[in-house]
């Protein structure tokens, strides 16, 4: 008896999580797999961010690996059945890990990786991540950590079977210190990862809620008719729309605290925002915003922009 529940232990341990992923037609030649709008769980493994990948002629350009090796495989077998192709590229979009974990798989089918500087610089091969702690190791399976190729420091153009494809960092600092969009000029197709989010709460604790501003403003002097943020559904030109409107919003309520001596303690009360209440992780996360935008707007001289 003791051998058999060992075997359907080590069964059901072998298994990978199942991620039931459904490719979303975005463009032509641009399909997106769309995360829950929730924080990372086990129930979820991790599922809760937007990846996609561009077809060419020569093979498919991945923007954001997801979670974990498993949920790339998985991905990868997605794409066999729309083209048997090779993935000739990853682009990570910036260093957070939820983005970028499922380098090794797509390493393992001899991909070339591309990512921001702070990759590179906070990356490190063996740490133990966030997902890892969250999802354990039955989900977490064989995911490891693997180094860049290819290091972008401000921009690098791509032509991958006649697609070009752009790579920028817009601004210093936004939703971190190393954001980068992938912009598919010839069909105004913009990849966002973070800077765009729709749907829930955005977390600006590694950024900056000035320089998230100005890099919507740029993302939307493109025009391009296509945005694909890193979290939520909504891809149409006006994507932008809702971040941009909770971080304008932000940033006049807490300089009006600040006008009014509100102290930093005290101006999470003040700078409650009922409006967006119906966002998911608004509970979770909007607090901790206005702290972070507090302590920033401190030092803001608008004259210096």
């Amino acid at each position: 008896m003791k051998s058999i529940i060992a075997l359907c232990l080590f069964l059901w341990t072998a298994q990978a999580y199942e991620y039931a992923l459904t490719p979303v037609k975005v463009s032509e030649d641009v399909h997106c797999f769309f995360g829950a709008l929730e924080n990372i769980t086990k129930e979820n493994g991790g599922n809760m961010v937007n990846t996609c990948f561009v077809q060419t002629k020569q093979g498919f350009v991945v923007i954001d690996s997801g979670p974990t090796y498993a949920y790339a495989k998985q991905a990868y077998t997605q794409m066999q059945m729309i083209e048997n192709l090779p993935v000739k590229y990853v682009i990570n979009t910036h260093d957070h890990d939820d983005h970028w974990l499922g380098n090794s798989f797509y390493k393992s089918k001899d991909a070339l990786l591309i990512g921001p500087r702070t990759y590179e610089q906070n990356v490190v091969v063996g740490m133990e991540t966030r997902m890892q702690r969250t999802l354990g190791s039955e989900i977490y399976g064989k995911t490891e950590i693997v180094s860049l190729d290819t290091v972008v420091d401000n921009n690098l153009t791509l032509n991958v079977g006649g697609k070009i494809l752009e790579i920028q960092q817009l601004v210093s600092k936004a939703h971190t210190q190393g954001d980068l969009i992938v912009y598919l000029p010839d069909e105004k197709v913009l990849f966002a990862g973070d800077l765009v989010f729709n749907g829930r709460v955005t977390s600006i604790r590694d950024g900056s809620i000035i320089g998230s501003i100005k890099a919507l403003e740029k993302i939307e002097a493109r025009h391009p008719k296509v945005i694909i943020g890193g979290h939520g559904y909504k891809t149409d030109a006006n994507a932008t729309q809702a971040l941009k409107s909770y971080l304008l919003e932000m940033k006049e309520a807490v300089l009006d605290a600040l006008d009014n001596d509100v102290s930093i303690e005290q101006v999470t009360k003040k700078v409650t925002m009922p409006k967006y209440k119906e966002m998911k992780l608004y509970d979770i996360l909007h607090s901790r915003n206005v702290f972070e935008a507090y302590r920033e707007l401190e030092m803001y001289d608008e004259d210096e922009e």
